[in-house]
């Protein structure tokens, strides 16, 4: 179990975000490809893992599901269903149950009751239906519309005749700038005819022979990317007024504002052949992550300078990021690490890595402070490989230099059973300020870990007035002293139990 407490007033960004995120790039270059792989193999990434079970479930779950029920209810058209694909979708629906069962079975569950008889049951939503097969009396919606209610996948049924395949059927409330209502009944080669390049190098061609391939209990999957500003999963063409301004706005904002709101947008899709009724399920499942967290996982940020740079005009322009995408590369670029300062006798000796969780403690309290997106990042995998060993919380604090922040961690600390590890990210002032504090509240070394972010800060004690102050300086640099106002040197020479360095008038001059 997870206590989170934020007194930043910024939204936590839940640690399943990153550590299931699914980036895109294996190279650092992008083309058009059917990039088409089996599915239910997990992928493991800098961050986690992914791709293990082809419907995905996280924290988002309700969220997104709620968001679906709005844009259905204001816009019938993301809905469609043509009188032939009925079966097909009755097929999806218990396609999917039996996927859900299989994956999550403490919430999700299926039973035969005999024949065509069925009870689901959905603990996360409260759902309990009894329900015939095919007989749409027994369910209380439409059966592709009632289990695209409970998975945060699109869904979009594909019918193979005359040798070629038609979008007959789906929900589809998160398009990426297309119109699944417009595009209802027509072939899979005619939707895809204005992406640039795939015909001439016959991708679409090669697309649409492997997918009338498809056999039953054989499904695949592939990923699709683009960029899209703020968290906002429905960019259809329908409401294309009131996101497509953003595209020349984003261009106008400062880097902060910028790294915030710009997210990589990845869909998952995956191609399934159904068994009964020979359709194919495209389910296309998105995820966003915006440029500051993802500029926290190093290999993701290089390599999607590198693509974003690389990435061919015409293929940015119908991605529709023409008009920032040199912008997203140079703040992906602008964001590589910093070398921390070099050690030294009388100096603090930093990790270069985040310091792995010891999962022998007996409960585990993680500090994460100040808003560098890397201190989330940290603070968010500790957590995760925490709170699977036992009791965690997680304390997200602003700065040690309010009291407010102090008393909040004062009191966790005092909170604090023997045995449990304490885990400190955050800049160096907050890292040494907050470590200090752990050691005055009874820590013993053997319970500490830290991982600082930022290096342009430090707490320093002036010998003159005996007072410790946050000044933006370098152990070796001279700094005006804030309480009795000489110049003083920081000298390389810390304390571990003040949690600050040591500084006296410079040059020796009182």
């Amino acid at each position: 179990m997870t206590t989170l407490e934020n007194t930043t007033g910024t939204t936590p960004v839940a640690s399943d975000l990153i550590a299931g995120f699914p980036f895109p790039f294996p190279e650092d270059r992008y083309r058009y490809s059917t990039n088409v792989e089996p599915a239910e193999q997990p992928v493991v990434t800098p961050a986690g893992q992914w791709g293990a079970a082809v419907v995905d479930i996280d924290s988002e779950y309700r969220s997104e599901l709620d968001q679906r029920a709005a844009i259905l209810a204001a816009d019938p058209s993301r809905h469609a269903v043509l009188p032939h694909m009925v079966p097909a979708a009755w097929d999806t629906m218990l396609t999917l149950m039996r996927e859900l069962d299989a994956v999550y079975p403490e919430q999700m569950h299926l039973e035969n009751l005999g024949g065509d008889e069925w009870l689901w049951r959905n603990d996360i939503l409260g759902i309990e239906q009894r329900f015939r097969y095919a007989d749409a009396a027994t369910l209380p919606d439409e059966p592709l519309r009632y289990i695209a209610s409970q998975v945060q996948e699109d869904i979009a049924l594909l019918d193979q005749r005359n040798d070629q395949l038609f979008v007959d059927a789906g929900v589809v409330t998160f398009a990426a700038d297309w119109s699944f209502g417009f595009d209802v009944g027509m072939s899979f080669l005619e939707i895809h005819g204005p992406v640039p390049r795939i015909r001439k190098e016959g991708v679409i061609t090669r697309a649409h022979e492997f997918l009338k391939r498809l056999q039953p209990h054989q499904p695949y999957r592939r990923t699709n990317w683009t960029l899209t500003i703020d968290r906002r999963l429905d960019v259809s063409t329908e409401i294309y007024h009131e996101w497509g301004p953003d595209r020349e706005t984003i261009q106008h904002v400062d880097d902060e504002e910028f790294g915030r709101r710009v997210h990589l947008r990845v869909e998952v899709q995956h191609l399934i052949r159904l068994p009964d009724s020979g359709a194919i399920v495209f389910l296309i499942r998105t995820y966003l992550l915006p440029l500051d967290q993802l500029a926290t996982v190093e290999p993701w940020r290089r390599r999607a300078a590198e693509v974003l740079a690389e990435l061919p005009a015409d293929m940015a322009e119908y991605k529709g990021i023409i008009k920032y995408r040199d912008r997203a590369a140079q703040y992906l670029r602008d964001a590589a690490p910093v070398a921390p300062l070099p050690s030294g006798p009388g100096m603090p000796e930093w990790p270069t890595t985040p310091p792995p969780v010891d999962t022998t403690g007996a409960a585990f309290l993680v500090v994460a402070i100040g808003r560098d997106p890397e201190t989330a990042h940290v603070s968010r995998n500790w957590v995760s490989t925490a709170e699977a060993a036992g009791t965690t919380r997680l304390l997200v604090l602003d700065s040690l230099t309010e009291e407010e922040d102090r008393t909040a961690l004062a009191a966790a600390l005092d909170d604090a059973v023997i045995g449990t590890r304490i885990m400190v990210a955050g800049g160096q002032y907050d890292v040494m300020t907050a470590l200090a504090l752990a050691r005055e509240a009874g820590a013993v070394p053997a319970e500490l870990a830290a991982y600082v972010t930022d290096f342009g800060d430090l707490p320093m004690y002036c010998a003159h007035c005996r007072d410790t102050f946050r000044v933006e300086a370098v152990p070796g640099g001279v700094v005006a002293c804030p309480g009795c106002a000489r110049d003083l040197e920081i000298h390389e020479h810390h304390s571990p139990t003040m949690g600050s360095y040591l500084a006296s008038a410079a040059g020796g001059d009182e």
